[in-house]
């Protein structure tokens, strides 16, 4: 893809207080933090061409990436096919993030890259859609 449109409309993508550990039966499995929409209209789950998220230069696994939304919690893989679920550009998501023992204590780099498409503006042939870029990057801080 060699375009992008990018309308940082957002002072944070990426939502720099929201970093969460998650516990599952007193154990830290991961961690979760909030993400928005850059950019003025929202859009539906199943513009959504890819999700990812990076931590420290290691990229996470697809299956242990979810993406929660207006109360419904879909693993990344079924993210596409919310076709009637409406992510409005002031609604927070939730990116959760299994990872066994959680992050360190320390600094950590974490990366998300979200493309969506603009269904209403079409750009060439074949329904090439105007990609949207609304990823981010941030350093959340684990405190011990």
């Amino acid at each position: 893809m060699a375009f992008a449109m990018r309308m940082p409309l957002n002072e944070e993508i990426i939502k720099k207080n929201s970093y969460k550990e998650e516990y599952i039966n007193g154990k830290n499995q991961g961690f979760s933090f909030n993400i928005q929409l850059a950019y003025y209209r929202g859009h539906y789950l199943s513009d959504i061409d890819h999700l990812s998220v990076t931590v420290d230069g290691e990229e996470i696994p697809q299956e242990a990436i979810t993406f929660e939304l207006n109360g419904k919690e879909l693993p990344v893989y079924k993210v596409k096919e919310g076709y009637t679920e409406f992510w409005s550009q002031v609604d927070p998501a939730t990116i959760h993030v299994i990872k066994p023992g959680g992050l360190a204590p320390g600094k950590h780099e974490v990366k998300l890259d979200l493309m969506l498409r603009i269904p209403y503006m079409e750009i060439g042939p074949n329904h090439t859609f105007m990609p949207l870029d609304s990823g981010d990057t941030i350093v959340f801080e684990v405190k011990e």
